[in-house]
C-alpha cells in the first residue's frame, strides 16, 4: 500500500444540514465525543475515483472521503491500493474503509456497507458486434468471443453469475485497471468490457480515431448499489459516525454534487441515488 500524509478537511458551507438533525453531526458535538480515527480509507487510484496531484488528489472518492471527515468528524488517513488488494487486507482482519464499492455475499461477511449510488454495468461492445450479439444469450453462444474485466471488480449478482459462467469456459480476460482494459479492448484482446457510465469516457479516448464502442444493457431490470465499505473490525462507534455523515450527504444532495462535479451531469443523473 501506498500511504499518503492526511490531508486537512475542507470547510464547506452545507446549509441544508439544518434540516437533516437526523443524520447531522454539528462541529460543536464533536468536541463532546470521544476522538475517532485514525481510520485507514482506502482510494482507488484511478480517475475519477482518485487523481493524485500537488494539492493532495482529487477525484469522486477523495471528495466524499474528505466531506465524511468534515461531518463526522473522524480523522482519516489516506492510502491507496487495488480492489484486488483491499478486499486481501479486509480478509486479514485489517480495518480498512473504502468508497465506489458494490456488495456481494462475500463482501458482507467482512464489511458493512452503506449505499449512496446506482452501481449498474453495461456492456461496451467492440464495433460491428452490436447487431450479432445483443443479449447475453447471444455472447454465450458464440465461443470465439471473450469478456473483459477489471481484477478484482464486483458487477451485480446476475452479470457476475455470467462471469463466473464465462471464466469456467474459459473466455475472461482480466484487467488491472479501466485504462489497460481500454487498451486491451480496442486491440482485439477480448470483444466486451463491463463497464459503468463513469468509466465510458476513458474507452472512449481509448479509440479516438476510429470506430467507437457500442454500450448496451445486458442486465436492465438489474441495479446494483455503489457504497462505502466498513470493515467489520471497525468499532461500532466509529462506524456509526461515518454511516450517519454519509447518509445525511445522500439526504441533502451532496454526493449528488460530488458525482455531478466529476462526472456531468448525464452520468451522475444514471448514477442517482434517493436513498431506501
Amino acid at each position: 500500500m501506498l500511504y499518503l500524509s492526511p490531508i486537512p478537511w475542507r470547510r464547506g458551507l452545507i446549509g441544508a444540514l439544518a434540516a437533516l438533525s437526523l443524520f447531522a453531526l454539528a462541529p460543536a458535538a464533536h468536541a463532546q465525543e470521544p476522538a475517532c480515527g485514525p481510520v485507514e480509507a482506502v482510494l482507488y487510484p484511478i480517475a475519477p475515483y482518485y487523481i493524485a496531484n500537488a494539492q493532495g488528489g482529487t477525484g469522486i472518492d477523495k471528495d466524499m472521503f474528505d466531506e465524511i471527515a468534515r461531518r463526522s468528524g473522524c480523522l482519516l488517513s489516506y492510502a491507496t491500493d487495488s480492489r484486488l488488494r483491499f478486499w486481501e487486507q479486509m480478509r486479514r482482519g485489517r480495518p480498512l474503509v473504502t468508497l465506489s464499492t458494490i456488495a456481494t455475499p462475500e463482501r458482507r461477511v467482512l464489511a458493512e456497507f452503506v449505499p449512496y449510488a446506482h452501481g449498474h454495468y453495461f456492456v461496451m461492445l467492440r464495433p460491428g458486434l452490436s447487431e450479432r450479439v445483443p443479449s447475453m444469450a447471444a455472447f454465450e453462444a458464440d465461443p470465439r468471443l471473450r469478456l473483459l474485466v477489471i481484477r478484482g471488480h464486483a458487477h451485480g449478482a446476475v452479470l457476475d453469475a455470467w462471469v463466473h459462467e464465462l471464466r469456467t469456459l474459459g473466455r475472461v480476460v482480466e484487467a488491472t485497471d479501466f485504462k489497460a482494459a481500454a487498451r486491451m479492448l480496442r486491440a482485439g484482446r477480448g470483444d466486451a468490457l463491463l463497464a459503468l457510465p463513469l468509466n465510458w469516457n476513458e474507452v472512449y479516448t481509448a479509440f479516438e480515431g476510429v470506430d467507437k464502442p457500442t454500450t448496451l444493457d445486458y442486465t436492465p431490470s438489474e441495479r446494483p448499489l455503489a457504497g462505502l465499505a466498513m470493515a467489520l473490525t471497525l468499532p461500532e462507534p466509529v462506524r456509526l459516525r461515518l454511516r450517519r455523515a454519509l447518509q445525511s450527504m445522500v439526504a441533502d444532495g451532496t454526493v449528488q454534487q460530488i458525482l455531478r462535479r466529476h462526472l456531468g451531469e448525464p452520468a451522475a443523473r444514471a448514477a442517482a441515488y434517493a436513498g431506501e
